[in-house]
Parts: C-alpha cells; sequence; structure tokens
C-alpha cells in the first residue's frame, strides 16, 4: 500500500478532529469527501507532515509521517487549499525555485512540460502577481507536479477555476492516477464521479464510509424522491422533507423539488428517482448528523 493509516487520531485540546480514522491507498485516485469541520484538511495536513497526530500513525510508501518526515516529503507532492505565491517570480522561475527546494536540479523541460499541461506555457514569463485566481491554482497544481512525486494530495484543487479548466484537471488527475497515488479532498461530488470510482466519506472526525462510490450510492436507493409542490405549500413542505435541490418552474411558478421524505409519505404524484452521488452524501450526513443530536 502506499498511503497507510492506523487508529490515526488528531484532538485539539477538547475538540476531536479525526478520530481512529484507518484506511489503505494504493495506486489510483481516491476521493474524500466531508463537510467542513469533517477532518479532511487535518487527514491531509498530517499526510503532508505539516501536524503530528495525538495518536495512531500515517505513513506513506511505508515511511512514518512523524518518524521520517524527510522522506515523506519527498514522495508527496501538495495542492493545498490555501497557499502564498512568489508573486514577483515568474511561473519558471518559481517552479525551477520549487525543484531545488526538493533536491532536485532545475529542469527547463520538465518546466515547459508542467506549464503546458496547466495551460500556462503562454504567460511563463509573466510575474506571477498579475495573475487571476484560477491561474494561481494551476500554477500550485504545476509546483505539486514538477518533481515528480509518487502521491498527489490536493486539497479543493478545482475550487477557482471554470468549467473547461475544472475538466481538464478532472482529467489531468485520472491520468496521474494511472501511475501514481492522488487523494482528492473536495466539496465538488462531480469532481470524484468524473475521476475516480474510490471513495472515502468523513463525518465529524470518524470515517464512515469506505469503498466504491457505486456501492455509497446504492445505499440511497429508493430514498431519493422528486415532485412538484405547489408554490403555497412550499414552506410546509420544507419542513416535513429533506431538500436536496429544487427550483421555481416558470410557467406554473410551482416548484421541483429533489428530496428525501420525511415522516409523513411523500405527496401525491411524488416518484422515486435513481440517486447521484450528491444525493447519496446528503442522504448520508443528514442521517450522521441526527445520529449526533
Amino acid at each position: 500500500m502506499i498511503i497507510e493509516t492506523n487508529m490515526l487520531t488528531k484532538n485539539y485540546g477538547k475538540k476531536t478532529a479525526l478520530r481512529e480514522v484507518s484506511f489503505t491507498m494504493g495506486r489510483g485516485v481516491f476521493g474524500l469527501l466531508g463537510p467542513n469541520g469533517a477532518g479532511k484538511s487535518t487527514l491531509m495536513k498530517i499526510l503532508s507532515c505539516l501536524l503530528k497526530p495525538t495518536s495512531g500513525t500515517a505513513r506513506v510508501d511505508k515511511h512514518d509521517t512523524v518518524k521520517d518526515p524527510s522522506e515523506v516529503r519527498k514522495l508527496i507532492g501538495v495542492i493545498p487549499q490555501e497557499y502564498n505565491l512568489y508573486n514577483r517570480l515568474n511561473p519558471t522561475e518559481f517552479l525551477e525555485y520549487m525543484l531545488l527546494l526538493s533536491g532536485k536540479d532545475p529542469d527547463k523541460k520538465r518546466i515547459d512540460e508542467m506549464l503546458e499541461r496547466v495551460n500556462l506555457s503562454s504567460v511563463k514569463k509573466q510575474k506571477i502577481g498579475s495573475f487571476s485566481g484560477g491561474m494561481k491554482q494551476r500554477l500550485v497544481v504545476a509546483q505539486a507536479l514538477v518533481h515528480d512525486p509518487k502521491v498527489i494530495l490536493a486539497d479543493e484543487p478545482t475550487a477557482g477555476l471554470d468549467p473547461e479548466e475544472r475538466v481538464r484537471f478532472r482529467n489531468l488527475f485520472s491520468e496521474i492516477g494511472l501511475e501514481k497515488t492522488v487523494l482528492l479532498s473536495t466539496h465538488i461530488t462531480e469532481d470524484i464521479t468524473s475521476s475516480t470510482r474510490n471513495l472515502f466519506v468523513l463525518n465529524h472526525g470518524s470515517l464512515v464510509f469506505s469503498g466504491q462510490v457505486q456501492d455509497f450510492v446504492r445505499n440511497a436507493e429508493g430514498k431519493i424522491w422528486t415532485s412538484v409542490v405547489k408554490n403555497q405549500d412550499w414552506e410546509v413542505f420544507k419542513r416535513e422533507n429533506l431538500i436536496i435541490s429544487f427550483m421555481i418552474l416558470p410557467e406554473s411558478n410551482d416548484i421541483e423539488v429533489r428530496f428525501v421524505p420525511g415522516k409523513r409519505n411523500p405527496p401525491e404524484g411524488s416518484h422515486a428517482i435513481i440517486p447521484t452521488l450528491e444525493d447519496a452524501y446528503m442522504l448520508m450526513i443528514h442521517q450522521e448528523n441526527r445520529k449526533e443530536e
């Protein structure tokens, strides 16, 4: 296994951010889902050697993140959720510096290849400070790849990208996953369904699902419904059911809704539909949160 955690726990005072999380990952792309505060960023920071666990272990290619962080850092490329770049450098200079920091000599051919892959070749001599948010995000992806790591840890890597760029990067991660291990932490379920069939779900610091996307979605079969609700009945309907999504129908001003029925049976005219990953995720989080109440 390339990544392995065993009973991984992280406490911040009395708050538990991760609770006895154990999993293994081989080669390929692995999706990590969970709401804000679920422990995703804490997990990524432990794997990146930025945090030490309170207990338990995390290993990357058999190297312990606490006992052997220097070896782990050589093996990983990190795409952080928050980052600071050197605005006075251009992309070529920045990637040269990243290579030096990783202990490798600047490789112009490698740098040019990376800038091409992230669609920044045309601005490789332009100062980073003049870049848009999306351009900076693409450069962050390039710096994670330029030293040819064995593992990519990506925390919300497509945030701030337009739809075309998002598709480009999903395909890039899928391509990388043919030879390496990619852990893709995201709130965007489409990024996962388009990139991988391997899924981990965190909630309240615990690993609540580990397996195939199709198995996770199968848990929601028969539980996701759709209906058209009269505008005057909407407030009552919202209180009685879990709303996944809805839209106002312009021709009638009625509301077409995707929902999980509450205590009552679905209203007349409703019908069950094939669930998506987003449907299954919303249902699972709702059920898990009710357990915590």
